[in-house]
């Protein structure tokens, strides 16, 4: 199942999505699925979100807290969602306000197993 696929995948299955992004383990993105923005935005969002999971991931080393499972930004008028799928690299989801938080969380946390298992076949 190549990443494309459950990028976009990932868009449909979620009202109010605008892009579904890739990233490695320097935020830098692997691949990106835009609906409303451009290739170019979710990079620029991808930048900044890997900075913002190599935080957390400091802050939980640093306290013992265990690995993060789920970070959700939410912002004025957008959602930002990320999961880790394993190595450093992670995907994310990006939806306008409102839209349904939960549904968007699961079906993001499906699209990472799926992803973990195209990357980390045995």
């Amino acid at each position: 199942m190549p990443f494309e696929y459950i990028l976009n995948d990932l868009l449909v299955r979620n009202d109010q999505a605008v892009g579904a992004l890739f990233l490695d383990e320097s935020g830098e993105a692997v691949d990106v699925a835009c609906a409303d923005l451009t290739p170019y935005q979710l990079r620029i969002v991808g930048a900044y979100l890997g900075i913002y999971l190599r935080q957390l991931q400091k802050l939980t080393e640093a306290t013992g807290l265990g690995e993060p499972e789920l970070l959700h930004i939410a912002k004025d008028d957008l959602h930002i969602y990320a999961v880790p799928i394993k190595d450093g690299y992670c995907l994310s989801l990006i939806q306008r306000s409102p839209s349904l938080v939960a549904s968007a969380r699961r079906s993001l946390e499906h699209a990472g197993r799926l992803m973990h298992d195209e990357l980390f076949r045995d």
